[in-house]
């Protein structure tokens, strides 16, 4: 299961942040994941929700913001958008394109509660 992996180590990133920094509580962990992953974020939020068991995060809102794979032509220049899998310019059909996203796992926001201060 992909999507166990990729969660997993959102996790694993989150508790790490947790011991260096001292957070107590993690309310809300939002992540963009590229569109080339693709991931069901249903799925990925039904892990967290298990892997974060017994940790800080345990009971934190889990969203996934998904991105669009982003493309761009060395035929028209053009930097376009895809919503597909067919990596080619959806303006003039090229096949001369080069991938600028579309594989991003990134902890995008956190909201967290410190022993001081409640960081949003």
């Amino acid at each position: 299961m992909y999507e166990f992996t990729l969660t997993n180590s959102v996790n694993n990133a989150v508790q790490r942040l947790c011991r260096q920094t001292g957070w107590r509580k993690i309310r809300r962990v939002m992540v963009k994941v590229g569109g080339m992953r693709n991931v069901n974020p249903e799925l990925m939020a039904f892990i967290f929700a298990a892997v974060s068991k017994d940790t800080p995060a345990e009971g934190a809102l889990f969203s996934v913001m998904l991105l669009p794979v982003t493309v761009k032509c060395h035929s028209c220049g053009k930097v376009s958008a895809r919503e597909d899998s067919d990596f080619s310019c959806p303006l003039c059909g090229s096949k001369n394109v080069q991938i600028l996203s579309g594989l991003e796992l990134n902890i995008e926001a956190l909201e967290v509660e410190s022993n001081n201060f409640n960081y949003d």
